[in-house]
């Protein structure tokens, strides 16, 4: 998957949870798409938008994020 694609993946999902409100799940898609991209600042504000919603969620976040 190329970048164009990832980003405009990135923003269907952002103008979704504008119409439609927080969704924990796609959250943690996004977040996980804007850490494919490098946005580290972005994928962690997601993440722990998507955990405060459904903390079960954290259950399906594995990996490594360094500074």
């Amino acid at each position: 998957m190329d970048n164009s694609m990832i980003k405009a993946m990135i923003e269907a999902m952002t103008q979704e949870l504008e119409q439609d409100g927080p969704n924990a799940n796609i959250l943690k898609e996004r977040g996980r798409l804007r850490m494919v991209l490098g946005d580290k600042k972005g994928a962690m504000d997601d993440l722990r938008k998507a955990v405060a919603l459904d903390p079960s969620i954290v259950d399906g976040i594995s990996g490594e994020f360094h500074k």
